[in-house]
């Protein structure tokens, strides 16, 4: 979108948008993982339940164990030992047996995405969010330079987590 790079004077560009569409527009591919994987996970625990009023309580207590993973994460419960990467997820989807299995990782992966997309860590949409946030609250854009420089202290972060998280799934395999 025209000015979500780079300040844009254009009309109808992101940076000529208010606050709350900012948010909407940064926030709209996390909630659509967040929704698919809610679909998902509604879609195999109803069939293998054999009912849907049963899938929608199992939906519910999947939703509720996420946000109890997330509290765990933010008071310390979870450490980086306990997380997964990339070369965990392949060793899990290549245990999967049947299409049911697979979804149901699907789902998961999918939600993991949205959920982590929307932490308040910069280079993540969340991080993003957090910025527009503390620009309403200033009533006054943030500086570009200190916005990248931000920006580049949340992308070193999370390239020592992947670092750090993959390092640790190949130790789990060998």
């Amino acid at each position: 979108m025209e000015g979500e790079d780079e300040h844009s004077d254009e009309e109808g560009s992101f940076s000529k948008a208010s606050i709350l569409k900012r948010i909407a527009i940064v926030s709209a591919g996390a909630i659509v993982n967040i929704i698919f994987s809610i679909i998902v996970f509604f879609i195999v625990a109803s069939i293998l339940q054999n009912n849907m009023y049963y899938g929608l309580l199992s939906t519910g207590n999947f939703l509720g164990s996420i946000i109890e993973s997330i509290k765990m994460l933010f008071t310390g419960n979870v450490g980086v030992n306990d997380m997964m990467g990339p070369v965990g997820l392949s060793t899990v989807v290549s245990s999967t047996q049947g299409i049911i299995d697979f979804l149901y990782i699907l789902s998961v992966i999918s939600l993991s995405l949205g959920v982590t997309n929307l932490l308040p860590i910069p280079a993540l949409d969340g991080g993003k969010i957090l910025i527009l946030i503390i620009e309403a609250i200033r009533k006054k854009p943030m500086k570009e330079d200190l916005e990248i420089k931000i920006q580049m202290l949340g992308f070193a972060f999370l390239i020592t987590l992947s670092l750090i998280v993959t390092y640790n799934d190949v130790i789990r395999i060998i």
